[in-house]
């Protein structure tokens, strides 16, 4: 067996097409997660939902039974409890957007210190105690999980070495490969639903198509966060520190 061979899950759909702002077009495969624990409880119904995704502008809803998505029509207002780290914050909030199993909004109202406790929340070295280890799908990738779609995959050949490093973080993407290469860019949303399901110990985890808009050359400010990222992991000693040596721009291979 192959060990350094990519899982059909996590192939890259499309190759990168270069553009005057930069690279775009590649679609991965990403596995996404709700964060444990975050919840909002919606105030007209008094229905509870999973946090999938969260951001100082907004947060997505998991949505468990299809028959709630007619709760929230496109641009509608609704108000609730956001229950973030045992605190819980009254918010306002509009629909944006509606995916396979999420409900997209934008917040109308928040108050300053559910913003302090949403950033704080956020900040990568949190973040990056919150790691945990995964079941991999592919034998030959070593994954770490984390709340709000973190990710860390490093894929690991026949030999032990490790052929690639990618990071998922606030919305950023961070890769290194074997050859030297390292890219950063930003996840989009991509128009496809395809995907994959599998059933875990932890759970559904759910491999979402996203698009990656790459940067021209990679940015200072988005390996900045991976190395507060792995700054603040408990991932073992060694692998940490070969981590963060990896994303300095001048390693090479």
């Amino acid at each position: 067996m192959n060990m350094g061979a990519k899982s059909p899950t996590l192939e890259v759909v499309s190759n990168k097409t270069r553009i005057d702002s930069g690279f775009i077009g590649e679609r991965r495969r990403l596995p996404r997660l709700s964060i444990s624990g975050e919840q909002f409880r919606l105030s007209n119904n008094g229905k509870l939902f999973s946090v999938a995704d969260l951001s100082l502008d907004g947060m997505a809803l998991r949505i468990i039974d299809s028959n709630d998505f007619g709760i929230f029509p496109i641009a509608m207002c609704f108000e609730g409890m956001l229950n973030l780290n045992s605190e819980k914050f009254h918010i306002k909030a509009q629909v944006r957007h509606l995916r396979s199993d999420t409900v997209g909004c934008s917040f109308c109202e928040i108050t300053d210190s559910c913003k302090e406790l949403i950033t704080k929340f956020l900040d990568p070295t949190t973040l990056g105690r919150e790691l945990k280890p995964m079941p991999s799908p592919d034998g030959g990738m070593v994954w770490y999980h984390g709340p709000s779609a973190t990710n860390l995959q490093l894929w690991r050949g026949s030999d032990g070495q490790y052929s690639r490093l990618s990071v998922c973080v606030a919305g950023n993407f961070i890769q290194w490969e074997a050859s030297g290469e390292l890219s950063t860019g930003r996840l989009k949303d991509s128009t496809e639903r395809g995907g994959s399901r599998c059933v875990e110990e932890y759970g559904i985890i759910k491999f979402e198509t996203m698009m990656i808009e790459w940067d021209q050359i990679p940015d200072v400010n988005k390996l900045g966060i991976a190395r507060k990222l792995f700054i603040g992991s408990n991932l073992p000693h060694d692998l940490r520190q070969w981590c963060i040596r990896h994303l300095e721009v001048n390693h090479g291979s």
